[in-house]
């Protein structure tokens, strides 16, 4: 029956997409750290770093690091086993999937390496790089996540950001633009 739906839902909408956007207001202070997360280095990462990693799904991550960016690492042991990226500015307004004004940054990629999911590092990274975001001035951050990417969503709640909107876009007829809705 999901599967009948989902075609159904493919052939009158076209393609489609369904994001929750996540948010965390600086103000409210940092979210506690996992405790499982204690014996991580949490910190900046600069773009060098992580093209010299040893492990190539940490390596291609290196596009998101640069100018308009704040790159942070997750490491054990001194091996980078999580990255995540807020662009800002310049940098994300090609993007422009949700309105960022100045003060605000949108995380736009966050990874784990696969042998350390479960051990908590989305958690600890995203608390740590927000913390640190908050010190530098940033008021808001953004996260724009797939409405059933129940391992992400648990990451981010555990962080302390809560839902602020949900965007459903589709495409009918195949038109060049797809149609955007935002929910609050």
């Amino acid at each position: 029956m999901k599967e009948l739906l989902k075609r159904l839902a493919h052939v009158v909408l076209g393609e489609y997409a369904i994001y929750r956007i996540l948010q965390r207001r600086t103000a409210a202070g940092p979210a506690p750290i996992p405790p499982q997360a204690a014996g991580f280095d949490i910190g900046p990462v600069q773009r060098a770093e992580i093209e010299a990693c040893s492990d190539p799904l940490m390596r291609e991550q290196a596009f998101y690091a640069g100018d308009g960016a704040c790159a942070y690492a997750c490491r054990e042991g001194g091996r980078i086993v999580g990255l995540c990226f807020y662009w800002y500015g310049e940098r994300y307004r090609p993007r422009g999937f949700w309105p960022l004004r100045e003060g605000q940054a949108k995380l736009v990629q966050i990874i784990t390496a696969p042998s350390m999911r479960g051990r908590k590092v989305a958690p600890a990274l995203i608390t740590v790089s927000a913390a640190d975001l908050a010190e530098q001035g940033f008021e808001c951050l953004f996260a724009r996540v797939w409405h059933n990417n129940n391992p992400s969503l648990r990451a981010f709640a555990a962080a302390g950001w809560t839902r602020c909107a949900l965007v459903v876009e589709v495409n009918p007829l195949r038109r060049a633009r797809p149609w955007r809705l935002r929910f609050p």
